[in-house]
């Protein structure tokens, strides 16, 4: 019974210290992040590059988990990288915009998640680098790994599979996976249901007991 409660509290004040953490560090790196516009209430943990050498627009509660491997945000002259609100990225993952890259509100971003407006080196001579601007909506999900080339929109609330890249449009509301990505199936999204990236406990474990709020990150999956 004593050493349950000595490893809920242990969990409890650890979770404490991380979010007060993430809160702090969060709000003084988004004024440093020379950012055209950063929402409030910013989360950020570990190691979080900007490079906003365009117009980087972030919304309100971003949060980013360098915690394990760098995340990059990094704008060439001239693009433009807009996240909405809501928005979480775990660690490892890069968004590079040469010219335009949009993302929606909730939508999340696992580990290792790379996307690209462009291809930066010809296949072959002549070769098409950039086939227009990347568009991510709402509520989506892209999990472990995935690669989203440009030219690519996907529709609010689907899912992109683990390792999977995304070369052509992904409509709303599915499941896609594989290399290219293609719809698996459709998904039952109730109206207005949004992913919180955040484990449910099995009730009687011990991550039952109520701890400090985890960062909004995407399942690491």
């Amino acid at each position: 019974m004593l050493n349950g409660v000595r490893k809920w509290l242990y969990t409890w004040s650890h979770g404490v210290a991380y979010h007060v953490k993430g809160d702090l560090v969060g709000g003084l790196k988004a004024r440093l992040s020379g950012a055209e516009s950063f929402g409030s209430q910013p989360r950020i943990f570990g190691k979080v590059k900007f490079v906003p050498d365009g117009r980087l627009i972030i919304g309100d509660r971003f949060v980013a988990g360098g915690h394990r491997a760098q995340v990059t945000l990094l704008v060439s002259p001239g693009a433009l990288l807009q996240l909405g609100d809501d928005v979480g990225i775990n660690h490892g993952s890069e968004i590079e915009a040469w010219h335009e890259v949009r993302i929606g509100n909730n939508t999340l971003l696992a580990p290792n998640v790379s996307i690209l407006d462009h291809d930066r080196h010809e296949i072959e001579p002549g070769a098409q680098m950039h086939r227009g601007p990347v568009v991510i909506g709402n509520n989506v999900w892209l999990c472990r790994n995935v690669c989203v080339m440009s030219g690519v929109t996907i529709g609010d609330g689907s899912v992109i599979g683990a390792n999977s890249v995304v070369t052509k449009d992904i409509p709303a509301g599915v499941f896609a996976a594989g290399l290219p990505a293609k719809v698996i199936r459709q998904l039952d999204l109730p109206e207005g249901w949004v992913r919180t990236g955040r484990p449910q406990p099995v009730k009687g474990s011990a991550s039952a007991a109520p701890l400090a709020e985890e960062p909004r990150l995407a399942p690491t999956v």
